[in-house]
């Protein structure tokens, strides 16, 4: 095989592993900064729950996706949903648990806050 080929197929790789590397720690830093975000504007349990509208978390339209970098934190917004970190009320407002934040605080995922 000619080393050229073998050279570019190796930056090839590189790059892919590289560009998942990057996205999968965006995300992890997306996922503190929305619990973050929660703890700021006090959705804390059932009945401080607020709208995506009234976190600061409305998805970007088009235009503001083609003129900013890549958010990530639609991202984690969804990973923490589905992994049940937080909840959603049947009026579609959010919400996390003060037990959540304290078990992500003991897995290093966010740092406590006292309120």
């Amino acid at each position: 095989m000619d080393i050229n080929i073998f050279i570019t197929i190796f930056f090839l790789v590189a790059l892919i592993v590289l560009t998942f590397f990057i996205a999968a720690r965006m995300t992890r830093r997306a996922i503190s900064r929305v619990i973050e975000i929660f703890q700021r504007h006090q959705a804390i349990g059932i009945h401080r729950a607020k709208t995506i509208d009234e976190l600061g978390l409305r998805p970007p339209n088009l235009l503001e996706r083609f003129s900013r970098l890549r958010d990530y934190k639609q991202n984690a917004l969804k990973i923490l949903i589905k992994n049940e970190v937080i909840h959603l009320t049947e009026e579609g407002k959010l919400y996390i648990t003060e037990e959540k934040i304290q078990e992500l605080s003991r897995q290093g995922m966010v740092m406590s806050k006292v309120l």
